[in-house]
């Protein structure tokens, strides 16, 4: 059995991982400074825009329809900070198993590219949802978000984990046929 000589993934790659952290972190601190005026600036978007969010003038119902909507606005901005960290060290970790371990140029750097592009963009979707709440409504601010960035990034580092897994499936295989044949 040889042993492994961990590689670094490309200097960009590992930028995109601690800059995606760094955003988190960013983020996070953001949220707790600015929470209160983050909420009253969803709030008044929202109230502006009774019709997005079937506002109906009467507080007790209006009340409970803009909770829950400050709600999700504000989970939104957590689950940013949340992947955004998750993802950023997904990325340095599988790009660097990718760079170490998959031997077909091509293949590595496809696994690097999807990871990095997905992994990076992803967590911004849960900042586009949040930002569209008030201006779209919980629904149709998680549709565009979905498909404009879940869907596509998602993809992309969900298709990278798969070529990953499969690329150490092989050489899993491998490693074992060739112990097999070195006993006999």
């Amino acid at each position: 059995m040889t042993a492994t000589t961990w590689r670094l993934p490309p200097i960009p790659v590992l930028l995109a991982g601690v800059m995606l952290i760094a955003c988190a972190e960013v983020g996070g601190a953001s949220m707790a400074q600015w929470k209160l005026e983050l909420t009253r600036w969803a709030r008044g978007i929202m109230l502006a825009r009774p019709q997005v969010h079937g506002l109906v003038g009467v507080r007790d119902v209006d009340e409970q329809i803009l909770d829950e909507a400050l709600v999700k606005f504000d989970a939104g901005l957590r689950l940013f900070h949340l992947h955004a960290e998750g993802m950023g060290t997904i990325i340095i970790v599988t790009t660097m198993v990718a760079s170490s371990v998959v031997g077909h140029g091509a293949l590595r750097r496809a696994i690097v590219l999807l990871i990095t592009a997905g992994g990076a963009g992803y967590p911004l979707g849960y900042l586009l949802w949040s930002a569209l709440i008030p201006f779209r409504g919980i629904a149709r601010g998680k549709s565009v978000a979905e498909w404009l960035v879940w869907i596509p990034f998602g993809g992309a580092a969900i298709v990278a984990m798969w070529l990953l897994a499969g690329a150490l499936a092989v050489q899993c295989v491998r490693s074992m046929r060739g112990r097999r044949e070195s006993a006999s």
